[in-house]
């Protein structure tokens, strides 16, 4: 695949990472246009580190550029955190740009993207008691979240996967009527 499109891709998935439903009551207009536009610009490049305290001081560092290119009323660290792991996630599920950007080994070191659903999912497993009490995404602070992603690790690993694929676990509480398939 050649720049020009990778770039369209870059762009795509930028816009189809954060809508209405990814964004509801966290900022007022123009948050979600604010973050597509920011994520379309993130230089890809900065995720290709070495180990995960690399990628860990990448994923802070760009939680607080996104948190300050959303509307004012709207700059809330739990949102950008959220709108850039979703982000991410659709970057390493994308073979292209994946291979292109050398960053498919970040897998292991991305997040659950966290909101009610997954918090609720997480709190509902063994150990899950243990978790602060999660209110809003706005209000989730860098703290908090370390908690939960702490947790979410020992949960994948039961699972056997990485915790960033919980979300497909907690979504809407289908982990409530997930029945095991027989892919083969």
């Amino acid at each position: 695949m050649n720049d020009k499109y990778l770039d369209l891709l870059h762009r795509r998935i930028a816009k189809t990472s954060i809508g209405p439903s990814t964004a509801r009551g966290m900022g007022p207009g123009g948050t979600i246009k604010s973050a597509q536009d920011w994520l379309y610009k993130m230089p890809l490049l900065r995720l290709k580190v070495n180990d995960q305290a690399g990628f860990q001081s990448v994923l802070d560092q760009s939680t607080e550029e996104l948190q300050n290119a959303l509307p004012f009323d709207g700059q809330h660290w739990g949102s950008a955190r959220k709108f850039l792991n979703i982000f991410l996630r659709s970057v390493v599920y994308n073979k292209y740009l994946c291979e292109y950007y050398g960053i498919s080994h970040i897998e292991p070191w991305l997040e659950v993207p966290l909101d009610s659903h997954v918090a609720k999912g997480l709190g509902e497993e063994a150990g899950g008691e243990n978790l602060p009490k999660f209110r809003t995404v706005i209000s989730l602070k860098k703290e908090d979240n370390k908690n939960y992603q702490d947790f979410a690790l020992i949960v994948a690993e039961k699972e056997g996967t990485q915790r960033v694929h919980l979300d497909l676990l907690y979504w809407r509480g289908h982990h409530l009527k997930i029945k095991t398939v027989d892919a083969r």
